[in-house]
């Protein structure tokens, strides 16, 4: 027969968050050797959540990194994800806390 344990309510909540944030961590950590991952055009286009055309179009002119091997085009991954931080916006608070940040 199981045993019924009887917590505060809080105390359940911070193991469900701290279970919850475990599991997330661990599957958001990446292996080394995934950083180094290339993709091939479909794989890219996939991941990007663009039309292969698209990708064509930013190959030709030069926009988004990549690798050519004959008639081959390849992506790695790594510099996917650094081509799509470079277009990120900062929100409004990131940007106040940079001014704030300035006049101190």
């Amino acid at each position: 027969m199981e045993k019924i344990i009887v917590i505060p309510q809080s105390e359940l909540e911070n193991l469900i968050q701290n279970s919850v944030r475990k599991i997330f961590n661990e599957q958001t950590v990446k292996p080394k050797e995934s950083v180094n991952e290339v993709f091939s055009l479909e794989q890219a286009s996939q991941y990007l959540n663009l039309a292969k055309q698209t990708i064509y179009g930013f190959t030709s002119k030069r926009k988004i990194p990549f690798i050519k091997k004959g008639k081959k085009l390849y992506f790695k991954l790594c510099d996917l994800e650094q081509w799509l931080e470079t277009g990120r916006k900062k929100s409004k608070s990131e940007i106040l806390d940079e001014l704030s940040n300035k006049g101190k």
